[in-house]
């Protein structure tokens, strides 16, 4: 595996990290329970065991192949530091999820089918003001660790690691 592999590989898993655990501590500060992983795995089975495990490995892999997204084709068209143009890139993320994948997980997502979830629906505002906020913070920590760990050109990033 080359090195420049190896730098997506952790970015995308330390950001993608650093999103889950902002998500996980989103009800301290008010905002409602934000599970991507049992989101994602909801997908696959419902059987919520099994859920959240496929889920984190979706939820992971995902934040891997941005992260890999970033590091070959967006982040070297950005200006400015590495962490800035990830934290567009995160803001970037973001954007597309409120505007179109949140109300495709409405007409998709089984449990949600079924009321068992409540619907997030258009920029997440069917679970109140503070979701699409704490996901905006939750994405920017995302973009701005995988543009500091992997936007650097190769001999930059190899020192910080």
């Amino acid at each position: 595996m080359s090195r420049e592999t190896e730098r997506v590989l952790i970015a995308g898993t330390v950001g993608t990290g650093a999103l889950t655990l902002v998500l996980a501590l989103a009800p301290l500060w008010g905002s409602p329970v934000l599970n991507f992983p049992l989101w994602d795995g909801t997908f696959f089975t419902l059987n919520l065991t099994w859920a959240v495990i496929v889920g984190y490995g979706v939820h992971f892999g995902i934040g891997i192949l941005l992260a890999l997204l970033f590091q070959r084709s967006i982040g070297p068209r950005l200006a400015g530091e590495a962490w800035l143009k990830g934290a567009v890139f995160g803001m970037a993320v973001w954007l597309v999820l409120m505007v179109v994948g949140f109300p495709l997980f409405d007409l998709l997502d089984p449990l949600t089918l079924n009321g068992l979830l409540p619907s997030p629906g258009f920029f997440a505002l069917g679970l109140g003001v503070s979701a699409p906020v704490m996901l905006l913070a939750a994405h920017l920590i995302y973009g701005a660790v995988v543009g500091t760990l992997a936007g650097r050109e190769p001999n930059q990033a190899l020192a910080r690691l």
